[in-house]
């Protein structure tokens, strides 16, 4: 505000040398004209009341993409108008989402944003007290500088003085040895000193460039950008009011993680349900009250509209409102991490934490627990032994689907062993979630092709390949248990090539999938054999690729 007092001297002065070579009449009505304008510009300047606040993060509400962030402060008002300038606000702010609320008796006439640019040792600390160290680390690199600097002018007037001395006539034996034990020291003295400075310096550098190192590395975690919000509101009379600033940021989210446990056979399984949490807002949540939401911040204001609601097989989609493309208000384009769609319920979903926590916004997972449900559960054994020789425990939980679960990762614990990761995609589990709980080894499996009864012949103009599988199971668990075995057989699609099924041991045969499907309940120690026998016909002028192979990664070593 003093700006405004100077400018107003100078312009008055400036005015007052200019009116003294006019007549003294008009130079008075130029200078109360001029006086009365300038008492305008100076009383609205300081007629408005200039407060600036470093408001304090009190809530944060997270959001599966972005965040939203809400400050209060209690303020003191002047009457009249009142100009409050919040400062120190994220860089990844949404500017179309600043609101402001405030209480009675005052009135919000404008809000505006502005970016700035802060200094990085005023956003981190630790940078200042880097920058202290490499500045005193090359305060006594230069003073060791001058030392070395010292020792080379004595070192060379000493080569001088060694000089002169010996061009000198007359100088005796004696006086001649003194003068070279003196050189001679003296150097090495100063040779000595010199390798100690060099070890010193060396020493010092070293640290300065680690210095160095780490003062760039936390430097480039640090965004110097910073948002303020202007707000100008007309207050009735001198009081105190409550502000509440709130505002997006796009650089937040929160993900689900989920722990499940299953104990032992036939006892319901315990989903943990987690959250894991994002900030890279700029801005550390220090001591705040969280709330994480399934909600869509990037929601546009346009009503929707329905589409058609198409069922089918293969659609990933429960209904056409999930394609609909929105305009996104979070500015998602500068995000360091990658963006994916994610499923959820038809409802938003809320979950309010109790405790108060603190996340840095070092874009590092925060995990905070939200609850833990006990599912039923029913377990059996499935064996597909084309494809692995082992039998898999799978657990298949019922219930999950009232607990509002979004996509995410699941690690699996069987009893106390950590089974391995799975994926909870709500899109495509059914009623039942079906969770593998590893391999068993008490129950044996084996697969095996029949030599003797499979072969090759023509007739005609076809060529027939007879094939004959058998399978074996066997339960060396002391109790009985159920167990799936899946195999297939070929389907055609080409209208020349025919597949005759001979036998597969009262499987249920899946037609359009070739997929064989039988189920057993295996006694303590019982063993079971099904078999397969199916035969392909084809013309003999064809080849078809009827024997499926894997495909294995192996390294190759040079001779």
């Amino acid at each position: 505000m003093l700006n405004y007092f100077f400018i107003f001297s100078y312009s008055l002065m400036h005015f007052a040398r200019y009116s003294l070579n006019s007549n003294f009449t008009n130079m008075r009505n130029r200078l109360l004209i001029f006086f009365l304008s300038s008492l305008v510009v100076v009383n609205i300047a300081f007629g408005q009341n200039q407060i600036q606040v470093n408001p304090k993060i009190r809530e944060v509400t997270v959001y599966l993409s972005g965040a939203e962030v809400r400050f209060s402060e209690t303020i003191a008002l002047k009457q009249g108008r009142n100009s409050i300038l919040f400062n120190g606000l994220s860089p990844s702010l949404v500017e179309k989402s600043v609101q402001i609320t405030v209480g009675n008796n005052v009135e919000v006439l404008s809000v505006s944003t502005q970016q700035d640019q802060l200094r990085l040792e005023e956003i981190n600390p630790k940078l200042k007290i880097l920058s202290d160290s490499i500045e005193r680390i090359n305060e006594l690199i230069s003073l060791i500088n001058n030392q070395v600097d010292a020792y080379q002018i004595e070192k060379e007037t000493l080569k001088q003085n060694q000089r002169i001395s010996g061009a000198q006539v007359g100088t005796n034996l004696s006086e001649l040895t003194k003068a070279a034990d003196f050189f001679r020291e003296r150097t090495l003295k100063i040779n000595n000193a010199l390798t100690a400075l060099g070890k010193n310096t060396l020493r010092l550098n070293n640290r300065l460039n680690s210095r160095k190192e780490e003062y760039d590395r936390e430097a480039r975690k640090i965004n110097s950008t910073r948002y303020s919000v202007r707000v100008t509101v007309n207050s009735k009379a001198d009081l105190t009011a409550e502000f509440m600033l709130r505002h997006l940021v796009s650089e937040a989210s929160w993900e689900a993680s989920y722990d499940i446990v299953a104990t032992e056979i036939n006892k319901p399984v315990t989903l943990n349900y987690a959250a894991q949490i994002f900030n890279q807002s700029g801005i550390d949540w220090n001591n705040i009250k969280l709330t994480l939401s399934t909600g869509d911040v990037s929601l546009s204001a346009t009503r929707p509209y329905l589409t058609a609601w198409v069922l089918n097989y293969t659609s990933n989609a429960n209904e056409g409102y999930l394609n609909m493309i929105t305009q996104n208000v979070i500015r998602n384009d500068s995000s360091t991490r990658t963006r994916e769609e994610i499923a959820t319920s038809e409802l938003n979903t809320s979950f309010d934490i109790e405790e108060k926590h603190s996340i840095q916004a070092d874009g590092q997972p925060y995990r905070i627990d939200l609850k833990k449900e006990k599912l039923n559960a029913s377990f059996q054994y499935l064996t597909v032994p084309k494809m692995e020789s082992s039998a898999f425990l799978i657990a298949k939980v019922t219930g999950w689907e009232k607990l509002n679960l979004i996509d995410g990762v699941a690690n699996v614990y069987y009893g106390s062993t950590y089974v391995g990761e799975s994926n909870i995609n709500t899109r495509l589990i059914g009623d039942t979630l079906e969770l593998s709980l590893g391999r068993d080894n008490q129950i044996v499996v084996s697969r095996t092709k029949v030599e003797d009864n499979g072969n090759t012949s023509t007739l005609g103009g076809k060529r027939i390949e007879s094939f004959v599988y058998q399978i074996q199971i066997r339960n060396n668990h002391k109790s009985s248990v159920l167990i799936q075995i899946q195999d297939q057989i070929p389907v055609v699609q080409e209208k020349e090539i025919t597949v005759e099924v001979d036998d597969i041991s009262g499987a249920r045969l899946d037609v359009p999938s070739g997929k064989l499907q039988w189920s057993k309940n295996l006694e303590a120690g019982e063993a079971v054999k099904y078999k397969i026998a199916f035969a392909v016909k084809y013309p003999k002028n064809k080849t078809v690729n009827i024997r499926k192979s894997r495909v294995v990664m192996t390294p190759r070593y040079r001779k």
